[in-house]
């Protein structure tokens, strides 16, 4: 989620690009510039797709599924959600049939949370959020699951603390040294912690390897 000036989904911002990153690991950058624009990723295995994290709209997350398609035509078999902002989720039902999978207080957050109705439009304006349908995790877990695309271990590990939210997830590739860290890190911002804890962000990274030193705290002074 970008931390610039709102500018709303109905701008017409250009898809986003599929970038392979690692070996059959793709990253789907979308334009900078506005809030509910997130980066997703999938991977790629001889027996189908893994995707991180769906978006926002209607519309973004069928651009998205565009991108998958002009990589490959296997089909989707796992989602796995970081967290449970809507820009990460609100999507998760144009992939099915795929298990949906999250952290099980994530997923108490997201049925909490539901879509966005008529009260968004009072803070983010007329936004085309196009038809979804809520899809929580229906495989849930507690400290860390493990899912496989063919040799590549992805493990979906939990944060253990409020951070970003109540409860994120990051996904560690170590085959190929890829971290798919959700919103725990931005890119050039400081992650909106609102809905979580700044002291837990902060732990979180330290204990788990991150230079925090070297991330935009500045800001929260």
């Amino acid at each position: 989620m970008s931390t610039a000036h709102p500018q709303h989904d109905h701008d017409r911002m250009p898809p986003g690009q599929a970038t392979e990153v690692a070996d059959g690991v793709f990253a789907f950058v979308q334009p900078d510039g506005s809030w509910w624009i997130n980066n997703t990723a999938f991977l790629v295995g001889g027996q189908g797709v893994v995707s991180i994290d769906t978006c926002s709209t209607e519309r973004r997350t069928r651009e998205y599924l565009a991108a998958i398609r002009g990589v490959t035509e296997k089909p989707i078999r796992a989602l796995i959600n970081t967290h449970h902002h809507g820009d990460h989720t609100n999507g998760n039902r144009l992939l099915a049939p795929a298990a949906v999978i999250g952290h099980e207080r994530m997923r108490e957050a997201l049925v909490t949370q539901g879509l966005p109705g008529p009260e968004y439009a009072a803070v983010w304006g007329d936004v085309e959020w196009g038809k979804l349908e809520l899809e929580p995790p229906f495989i849930t877990f507690q400290d860390e699951i493990t899912v496989h695309v063919d040799q590549t271990r992805c493990q979906v590990v939990n944060a253990g603390t409020a951070a970003h939210t109540v409860s994120d997830s990051y996904v560690w590739i170590p085959d190929h040294s890829v971290l798919i860290s959700g919103d725990l890190v931005f890119n050039g911002g400081t992650p909106f912690l609102l809905m979580g804890s700044i002291s837990g962000a902060i732990k979180v990274l330290e204990e788990r390897g991150y230079p925090v030193n070297d991330l935009p705290w500045e800001i929260l002074e």
